[in-house]
């Protein structure tokens, strides 16, 4: 019994000296073994290095809610807009609430660190003008034009993020009842969306033009750079698109996710049920 009590106030007295850089390596390895989605860990690999940077080379047990105040405080004096410092200090209370169960700090400094307010933003949707211009601006008849425009008709007409996208694999799309099943990331979730009409007649003028590398299993695909084979679109190639995008259509507040915005307005316009949006 002697040597167990021992052991436990060793383990304890070895945690409480972890340095609070290490802690955030931990935190971020359980993110990963819990399979959230690659989009999280990299939240959370982005936002607490800020605190970490702010907080210094102290270990988990100097941690005080004092200095999670400072670290807010600061944040909200730089050049950054509320709802940033909100996601920030967000992402430092989740990292907080997992030192306070691992025993890596005494107190739960979350019950006293809240989220400071956020001035509310204004949600921007396309309007049907915008949106017919961004279609045209997509122009040709070339495979890669049709691809474009599945993208954002898949963003505009379901709702889908830019990572959800391209990581569509090409058995997760039903044609001919018109929808798709999307990987949720975080638990190897599921969800089934819908497309329309017009969306599954550019799906079906993509994939007929795209018939010639029907062995690749991502639907959204690129050419290499050697030109020799496909491959799978990136973060990088939407940013691209839409970029020029932009600059054609002369939408200048064009990005992906305002056409998700769009399409949630839009549905709820049309007398859609918010709770199957949510869904």
């Amino acid at each position: 019994m002697h040597l167990k009590v021992t052991f436990q106030s060793s383990r304890k007295s070895e945690l409480m000296n972890m340095k609070v850089n290490e802690a955030a390596e931990e935190f971020i390895l359980e993110q990963r073994i819990r399979g959230n989605s690659p989009a999280t860990v990299e939240y959370y690999t982005f936002v607490l290095k800020y605190f970490i940077d702010y907080a210094g080379d102290i270990e988990t047990s100097d941690v005080t809610l004092a200095l999670c105040k400072n670290y807010c405080l600061s944040l909200m004096e730089s050049d950054v807009r509320s709802i940033t410092v909100q996601s920030y200090v967000r992402g430092a209370r989740a990292f907080l609430k997992w030192l306070y169960d691992n025993e890596l700090i005494e107190q739960d400094i979350c019950v006293k660190f809240k989220l400071p307010k956020a001035t509310k933003k204004v949600i921007e949707v396309l309007s049907a003008e915008e949106i017919k211009r961004v279609f045209d601006a997509i122009t040709g008849d070339t495979w890669l034009a049709m691809r474009n425009r599945v993208i954002v008709a898949l963003m505009l007409d379901s709702g889908l993020r830019r990572h959800e996208v391209i990581s569509l694999k090409l058995p997760s799309v039903n044609l001919s009842d018109r929808y798709i099943v999307v990987e949720r990331g975080k638990g190897d979730k599921q969800r089934v969306v819908p497309f329309g009409e017009r969306t599954a007649e550019l799906m079906e003028q993509y994939l007929t033009a795209t018939s010639f590398c029907n062995k690749r299993d991502p639907l959204i695909i690129k050419e290499s750079n050697d030109k020799q084979s496909y491959e799978d679109v990136t973060n990088v190639t939407i940013k691209q698109l839409f970029r020029k995008l932009k600059a054609r259509s002369g939408v200048s507040k064009l990005r992906p996710h305002i056409l998700r915005h769009t399409f949630a307005t839009y549905y709820l316009e049309n007398g859609g049920n918010i709770y199957t949006l949510q869904s």
